[in-house]
């Protein structure tokens, strides 16, 4: 039986409280934040951060990570400093808020023969990682389209405790990844997990789980099994793509867990 409490991902373009009560309301355990808007470290004030705080208490509702919105890949040195150092400010306030895992899409890994690009992409995660182990936290880059070898290769090289991977099943079911095998893959360095299908748009690539599994279902036992398998006992994260409602979105994950004993 999945023992793993669920959350869900906010939409940062609508009422952050609104939706912490909205969350609590149907059961959601756990929420993810995206560090942007009203909740950029630089607009949200001393003040702010402690009626936050209080908010997802008086709810019970757990702050699983703050999500680092990111506009280019880190494949080059343009404006970099100023990319790591908004970063670390979304590190401190995760810190703060009393999460220590941030998430952000770093754009893919590039391939060793393309030296320049490998070269900036490792020299800008080294920072960031640097940065993250200072302020308390750490950096789960957001794994879709890269290939789970791909990735983990990388992060093995590194080898950062700063760093970490998180598990996205819809994008990498876009993608012909098989989420399963990317758990596997991962293991160790998976300190997060989101749980779904795609809901938006055509997913056209073949089921990567074979015959019996149509494009863009996700083999729910088998991903469940994995993410055992690995140890991984944080939240499973329900993200919804606009215009999905939350709401019925997150009951159909519940219904579909529910269903795994």
């Amino acid at each position: 039986m999945i023992r793993n409490p669920l959350g869900l991902r906010l939409d940062p373009n609508r009422p952050i409280r609104d939706q912490i009560q909205q969350a609590a309301r149907i059961g959601a355990k756990a929420v993810v934040l995206e560090a942007s808007g009203d909740l950029a470290p630089h607009r949200l004030g001393e003040t702010g951060r402690r009626d936050l705080k209080h908010q997802l208490r008086s709810v019970e509702v757990a702050l699983t990570a703050l999500a680092l919105p990111t506009r280019r890949a880190f494949d080059t040195t343009d404006q970099l400093d100023d990319r790591i150092r908004r970063a670390d400010s979304v590190f401190a306030l995760a810190f703060e808020m009393g999460t220590r895992l941030v998430l952000t899409n770093v754009g893919p890994v590039p391939p060793v023969d393309e030296a320049p690009r490998r070269e900036a992409f490792t020299h800008a995660l080294a920072s960031l990682a640097n940065r993250a182990d200072h302020r308390g936290v750490r950096l789960a880059i957001e794994a879709g389209a890269d290939l789970p070898e791909t990735l983990r290769e990388f992060l093995d090289g590194l080898a950062s405790p700063a760093l970490a991977a998180s598990i996205d099943p819809p994008s990498m079911l876009r993608a012909g990844i098989d989420p399963v095998a990317a758990a596997r893959e991962l293991h160790a360095w998976v300190a997060h997990a989101y749980a779904g299908d795609p809901t938006g748009g055509s997913t056209t690539a073949r089921n990567p789980r074979g015959v019996g599994f149509p494009p863009g279902a996700l083999d729910w036992e088998e991903y469940v099994g994995a993410l055992e398998e690995i140890a991984y006992h944080s939240a499973l994260t329900v993200w919804p793509e606009p215009p999905t409602d939350p709401a019925k979105l997150f009951k159909a994950v519940v219904d579909r867990v529910a269903q795994i004993s």
